[in-house]
């Protein structure tokens, strides 16, 4: 199956926003914590990007399961800093939003004349501490037996200070 970098990079938001990326790279960006700016009740808020709660800078432990029965984990030296993100051309819908009780919850759907992709992802945690997020990505392209799903779960937590003069992955 081939599909764009541009499409396979948003994709990817769900996971690099929400929780930081397999390998190393971006955390997520702006904001505080999940459990601030949450309403107590009511209705969802809608994010911006900048709104969205970043994990603290410093060492993180990222266990990435995407249900092969071989659980990854990471640790990545992350600034804490906003990644620069830009919904692509493809996605004729992107939202992110809070829900009353502090998860945040990002969809997507993007599309092309070779295929379409929809993206639902939910994250929680403190984002200073710990998050945990999951996300289900669904590709159908013309004329393909079925939809591609990819599931992906992971958890993360802060370890500590990164090492001195280390140079964080996501810059």
């Amino acid at each position: 199956m081939k599909i764009s970098a541009t499409v396979m990079a948003i994709a990817g938001l769900c996971l690099v926003t929400a929780c930081g990326p397999k390998g190393g790279g971006v955390a997520a960006g702006g904001g505080t914590g999940a459990s601030k700016g949450a309403p107590a009740s009511g209705p969802d808020r809608i994010l911006n990007v900048s709104d969205l709660p970043r994990l603290k800078a410093g060492q993180w432990k990222q266990t990435l399961d995407d249900g092969d029965g071989k659980p990854t984990s990471i640790t990545s030296c992350l600034s804490g800093k906003m990644p620069a993100m830009k919904m692509p051309k493809d996605c004729a819908k992107f939202t992110i939003k809070r829900t009353f009780l502090g998860a945040i919850v990002m969809d997507m759907n993007c599309g092309t004349p070779q295929f379409t992709m929809i993206s639902h992802a939910v994250a929680t945690g403190d984002f200073h501490n710990n998050m945990t997020s999951d996300m289900t990505m669904t590709i159908t392209q013309p004329g393909a037996a079925a939809p591609r799903v990819t599931k992906m779960h992971v958890d993360a937590h802060y370890v500590g200070a990164c090492a001195p003069g280390e140079t964080p992955d996501d810059e």
